[in-house]
């Protein structure tokens, strides 16, 4: 049988969508945004939720630091230039220290023969180990470094650094010496946790403190760097 499409005529486009009447139907390949949200709904509203709370939490941020700077504007505003020169020596030497603390408790977790708990602070992980082999990595969120107020005084809060140890260990927490708590979570992940971190304190899963409560024992050490 002959074709008699017309010559120049390519045909019907194979990416069309037709019905029997002949109408022409939308392609999907070529949705834009509105059929995204359309589909998928859920995603979008937890993508702008998830917007909202970083931006919110880097709005905190940043107007936390500009209270801590004005505060430190402030305060050296009154001092005399020996006050000044002292205060820096003070918190030269205060840094430094951190930093050896940091370095000796990395090592020290390395070559703890006995078990352990080691806090990776800027990795967020901490890690159930003995003599350098890690048996369990948990996620862990931190809470802010902030100030408690005693009546008369406040007392600065802030996530240790160093070797400490475990004083009690229950369904809700690990307490360690010092007064650092690491709690337990209800939440699906750390990062939809909704309930505000005290200052200074350590967030895990109830799932991980379940796993590792029959490891834990009081005496038992935990090194933060």
């Amino acid at each position: 049988m002959t074709d008699i499409t017309p010559q120049g005529d390519p045909g019907p486009d194979p990416g069309d969508r037709r019905d029997p009447s002949g109408e022409r139907k939308h392609d999907r390949r070529r949705g834009g945004w509105r059929d995204f949200r359309r589909t998928y709904p859920g995603f979008v509203f937890t993508l702008i939720i998830g917007l909202i709370a970083m931006l919110s939490i880097d709005a905190f941020l940043i107007l936390t630091r500009r209270g801590y700077e004005a505060e430190v504007v402030r305060l050296r505003a009154g001092m005399t230039d020996q006050e000044k020169s002292t205060t820096d020596a003070i918190i030269a030497a205060e840094e430094n220290k951190l930093k050896i603390a940091i370095a000796l408790a990395r090592r020290q977790a390395k070559l703890e023969k006995t078990l352990h708990l080691s806090v990776a602070v800027d990795s967020g992980k901490i890690y159930l180990e003995r003599e350098g082999a890690v048996l369990r990595e948990m996620a862990a969120a931190f809470g802010p470094d902030g100030m408690v107020s005693t009546g008369t005084d406040s007392i600065p809060l802030v996530v240790p650094r160093g070797e400490r140890s475990i004083r009690k260990v229950d369904a809700n927490g690990i307490t360690l010496d010092g007064g650092t708590i690491i709690a337990a979570s209800d939440a699906p992940s750390l990062a939809q946790a909704t309930d505000s971190m005290p200052p200074g304190s350590v967030r895990i899963s109830r799932s991980d403190l379940k796993a590792i409560t029959p490891n834990l024992n009081p005496g038992m050490r935990v090194y933060f760097f």
